[in-house]
């Protein structure tokens, strides 16, 4: 059945998200961290490698909640976000983000104490300090430095892929 004189309403579609250059480093970053922090967690807890097939399945616990999933089904937080302005200058600081649960990491989950407190344990309380006074620098998100910071994080993605035997 076809209605007659109805348009499809434009606040209802979906427009298409090109990648930017910035989306597309944070993805490789994230694809990074998540598996760096799943071999961390594997390795402290001595959980083999090798009984995983495909690196998709290497488990990691979140930082928040303790929740225990394949890496490749969190999210890579930060725990200090982008703010109001849209950036930060921890937005690609490495101690800024641990693996996550998409619940503990969506909006208003209200789990910064505990992502701040997992990293204070982990790292020290010397790293929150350097966080909090480089978060209000201003960083260079210009083109070629997302896209330099895509290849890198691929790099260190591979390269860690390879030490761990993949």
């Amino acid at each position: 059945m076809t209605l007659v004189g109805f348009k499809k309403s434009k606040r209802f579609t979906k427009k298409s998200k090109k990648a930017t250059p910035k989306s597309k480093a944070w993805n490789a970053a994230s694809r990074y961290g998540r598996l760096r922090d799943a071999i961390d967690y594997c390795k402290e807890n001595r959980i083999d490698l090798r009984q995983f097939n495909r690196p998709e399945d290497i488990v990691v616990k979140c930082c928040t909640c303790r929740k225990i999933l394949p890496w490749i089904k969190m999210d890579c937080g930060h725990w200090i976000g982008r703010g109001l302005g849209g950036s930060s200058g921890v937005y690609f600081d490495e101690r800024n983000w641990d693996a996550q649960c998409k619940t503990c990491n969506g909006f208003g989950s209200e789990q910064q104490k505990k992502h701040e407190q997992y990293i204070r344990e982990k790292r020290g309380q010397k790293v929150i300090d350097e966080l909090e006074l480089k978060h209000h620098i201003t960083p260079n998100f210009s083109y070629f430095a997302m896209m330099a910071m895509e290849q890198m994080y691929k790099e260190k993605y591979n390269q860690l892929l390879v030490e761990n035997g993949f």
